[in-house]
């Protein structure tokens, strides 16, 4: 079963938090990323920089039956249905993406089906940095963010 992320960007006006209108981030991350945000889908087992924190005051679920027009049967400003939570842009920007971490992702082999999402013992997997860990699509996000003037992100996942 595959499990998605859902965003939407904001900042303040005026002191009231509003959606920044732009593509979704973090989709072509992975579940790297996921663990990384939230713990979610963490094979990897790496610390991640929050634990979910919910969904932020002010932020209401759509509708079910409300969709979004660039999106077939997904409902308009839907956020999963699971570990929702946000971070800040400063919390992401201040990050040390160069230490180290240990990527306990694994593939595994039984018969003839190959399992991927397996957690190595601690100490059986490939040392990393965050940076290679999440690649160059959560960069790319994070800048673009940036020169948007978003202050957070709020996300949730569905499975």
């Amino acid at each position: 079963m595959v499990c998605d992320i859902f965003t939407r960007a904001q900042k303040r006006d005026g002191g009231v938090w509003t959606d920044v209108a732009m593509r979704p981030v973090f989709q072509d991350s992975g579940y790297a990323l996921f663990g990384f945000l939230a713990n979610v889908r963490n094979y990897s087992a790496v610390p991640p920089i929050s634990q979910p924190r919910g969904l932020p005051a002010g932020i209401e679920l759509p509708p079910e039956d409300e969709f979004d027009e660039n999106e077939v049967d997904v409902p308009k400003g839907y956020l999963g249905d699971h570990s929702f939570s946000w971070i800040s842009i400063e919390e992401l920007l201040a990050f040390d993406y160069e230490q180290a971490v240990e990527n306990r992702r694994v593939s595994r082999q039984f018969g003839r089906i190959v399992d991927h999402g397996v957690t190595a013992e601690p100490g059986a997997g490939r040392m990393t940095t965050y940076r290679d860990l999440l690649g160059p699509a959560f960069f790319f996000d994070l800048i673009e963010l940036q020169e948007r003037g978003v202050e957070r992100v709020v996300f949730g996942f569905n499975d």
